[in-house]
């Protein structure tokens, strides 16, 4: 497999970027989390500055629930769990933030399947 270029390189980072920039609510959410499962992978290599990254992920995601609903309060304690976990950073604790960390993800894309389609109008 070759290295990729600058350019490519590049061209990656600028597409990611638009695409988390241009992202709702909850797609951004999930983007998070699948960024913060990445960082896993790293972290279980031995790469523990990862974990720092990972943790910020975690603690962006937690300060941006809104905790006047019952849901995003039990969620904070959930990331809170988490972000302990992350920290510890054991193959147990690992194991247990990932699990954390797919279930989550996958509760967003279900809340977001769900979610009614704007209707868009045709032209006249």
């Amino acid at each position: 497999m070759s290295e990729q270029s600058w350019e490519q390189k590049e061209a990656v980072r600028l597409y990611a970027y638009g695409a988390a920039y241009t992202a709702g609510k909850l797609k951004s959410h999930q983007m998070l989390l699948e960024k913060a499962l990445l960082l896993m992978y790293a972290i279980r290599g031995g790469d523990l500055k990862k974990r720092d990254q990972a943790q910020n992920i975690v603690a962006y995601l937690q300060a941006s629930l809104d905790l006047g609903f019952e849901q995003a309060q039990n969620l904070f304690i959930v990331y809170g769990h988490l972000w302990d976990a992350l920290e510890a950073a054991t193959p147990e604790t690992l194991d247990l933030a990932e699990e954390f960390l797919r279930e989550i993800r996958e509760i967003i894309m279900e809340v977001h399947r769900r979610q009614p389609r704007p209707i868009k109008k045709k032209k006249k």
